[in-house]
């Protein structure tokens, strides 16, 4: 029976250790692998980069297309550049000219 005895407080010592290391344990698990854990920030961390390059990407595009826009506004409307454009797009030559066609 003493024997017995010698044990219950060494369990009643290890308890709250045990019961910390169980909760330490469980909110490093949920640090590193949550919702908002580490790998989840790692994560988004790379998404908002690639979404970066994207949109500087289509902002590039857009300038592009907002110079073209601005060729043909009325103030920097290039004549030689329109005649140039639309014979371009509408396949249009005139009867004393030459037209050669380059595959690219």
């Amino acid at each position: 029976m003493r024997r017995l005895d010698l044990k219950l407080p060494a369990l009643k010592r290890r308890a709250p250790a045990a019961a910390l290391t169980v909760i330490y344990l469980y909110l490093g698990y949920h640090a590193l692998s949550g919702s908002q854990g580490l790998v989840r920030w790692l994560e988004q961390s790379d998404r908002a980069e690639r979404l970066e390059l994207r949109l500087s990407a289509l902002e590039a595009r857009r300038d592009a297309l907002q110079a073209e826009v601005d060729l043909l506004s009325a103030d920097g409307l290039d004549l030689d550049s329109l005649d140039m454009e639309a014979r371009r797009l509408l396949h249009v030559a005139r009867p004393d000219e030459l037209t050669i066609w380059v595959d690219p």
